[in-house]
């Protein structure tokens, strides 16, 4: 009896066990591959940051300026007259990056819209050109770990999405972490942290800021700005 159910085949519980060690080495091959998978997902969307940041530049100079948010999903910047329209607060409007203007891709690695946010200034086209770049005209948005003064930032909301507005127009979750709280509440302060995947103070944000030096010397060198002289233009 024992040599024929050998012969004809496994038992349930010899099935069972057979199954169990089938899922534990798949679940072992996954766990990398999705790792490997978040990883370039990570790098696609960090290049997308880097030729946004070209863009902006490049905009830059050619308007003198930099370009409102986009506030309607349309990838379009929406402005009225010289200055942008929507949120704002103090001096600096937020929203989704106006992708259709800037001529760049539309979303992240995971199909969401990156946010945006500019100084008023900076966005101000009765002001462009611009004056020379102090300390005051640096910029007001500030990136903890990052730079205390800058023109704009844009970054991902990543693979938790949390945050972010997809590419068709919803609201994903809210942010949970500290952080990443801290990069959707509105107002100029950003923060850089390292990577943490943590359900509960994870952090998987990619940000990109415009240098006010870098911004400054490229518009110096295409003749669209002034060197400055040491001394405030109202002196």
């Amino acid at each position: 009896m024992d040599e024929k159910r050998f012969a004809g085949g496994f038992t349930l519980v010899e099935t069972a066990m057979v199954m169990l060690i089938l899922s534990l080495l798949l679940g072992g091959l996954l766990q990398p591959l999705s790792i490997q998978r978040e990883n370039l997902q990570r790098r696609e969307t960090q290049e997308q940051l880097e030729r946004i940041h070209e863009a902006l530049l490049g905009y830059t100079l050619v308007h003198g300026h930099l370009p409102c948010p986009d506030r309607s999903n349309t990838g379009r910047e929406e402005r009225q007259g010289t200055g942008c329209v929507g949120d704002k607060n103090g001096s600096v409007w937020h929203g989704r990056l106006p992708w259709v203007t800037l001529g760049v891709g539309e979303q992240d690695a995971w199909h969401n819209r990156f946010t945006y946010a500019v100084a008023e200034p900076f966005a101000d086209s009765s002001k462009a050109p611009w004056p020379a770049f102090t300390q005051v005209t640096a910029g007001a948005v500030e990136v903890v770990h990052g730079i205390d003064h800058t023109p704009a930032v844009v970054f991902s909301h990543g693979a938790n999405g949390l945050g972010a507005v997809s590419a068709q127009g919803v609201s994903q979750s809210a942010a949970v972490s500290v952080a990443e709280r801290e990069n959707t509440d509105g107002d100029n302060r950003f923060i850089l942290a390292p990577y943490h995947n943590d359900s509960v103070q994870g952090f998987d944000d990619q940000l990109v800021w415009v240098s006010p030096y870098l911004l400054a010397n490229r518009l110096l060198l295409a003749g669209r700005l002034k060197p400055w002289s040491g001394r405030d233009e109202n002196e």
